[in-house]
Formats: structure tokens, C-alpha cells, sequence
């Protein structure tokens, strides 16, 4: 009648397991941590370098506002100069 039934587990080889398990457990833990700080850190990179391009980015911008208005000033002097000189 009880010839399936489970056998009851030895308690300490339960707790050798599960010391080992402990030890493999942190080892990876510490591991897993070393990999993500290296993630971060590889992320504070690539946000800084974005952060450099993104300011390199408005100031090109800026300039090239300051060129074209300057330039459509110019233009803008060249039609009204040469009216008044006829």
C-alpha cells in the first residue's frame, strides 16, 4: 500500500546542501553585483558622453541661428542698398 510512498529527507544532508548552496548562492550574488556595477558604470559613461553631445549640440545650434539671422540681415541690407544708390 505504501510502496510509492516518498522517503522522509536526511536533515543533514539537507543542510550540507544547503550550505553549499549558500556559498554558491553568494558567490554569485557577488558576482552578479560586480557585473552590474560595471553596467552602471558603462551607463554613467554613455549618459555623460550624451550629455556632451547633447550641450555640443545647442551650441552648434546656436551658432548656426546667430550665422543665419547675420546672414539674413545681410541680405536684407544688400536689397536695401542698392535701391537707394540708383
Amino acid at each position: 500500500m505504501f510502496d510509492n510512498a516518498v522517503e522522509p529527507h536526511n536533515d543533514e544532508e539537507v543542510e550540507m546542501d544547503e550550505g553549499n548552496g549558500e556559498n554558491d548562492t553568494e558567490e554569485e550574488f557577488q558576482s552578479l553585483n560586480a557585473q552590474l556595477d560595471q553596467l552602471n558604470s558603462a551607463l554613467d559613461t554613455m549618459e555623460m558622453k550624451a550629455d556632451n553631445i547633447h550641450a555640443e549640440l545647442v551650441e552648434l545650434l546656436k551658432s548656426n541661428q546667430e550665422t543665419r539671422k547675420q546672414f539674413q540681415d545681410s541680405v536684407k541690407r544688400e536689397k536695401i542698398s542698392p535701391d537707394s544708390q540708383q
